[in-house]
């Protein structure tokens, strides 16, 4: 019995230290720093994406001539 006790205390222990090492602020702020990283990666992608056909949508309507002309309006 003892011996279960001792190695509870142990796995206690264990466990402490790992939410210690995940929840220190060196940690938590290079998290923080790659998250937001990340978010304006993703996004300048996705606008370049939007950007990018939207742009080939009006190249297809300067095609027509009377959408051309109430876009120049």
């Amino acid at each position: 019995m003892d011996k279960k006790i001792s190695e509870l205390n142990q796995n206690i222990k264990d466990l402490n230290l790992v939410i210690a090492r995940a929840n220190s602020f060196r940690l938590v702020f290079l998290r923080g720093l790659l998250w937001g990283l990340g978010s304006a990666v993703g996004a300048t992608v996705v606008a370049v994406i939007i950007i990018a056909i939207l742009s080939s949508i009006i190249q297809t309507v300067n095609d027509v001539p009377i959408l051309n002309n109430i876009i120049n309006r």
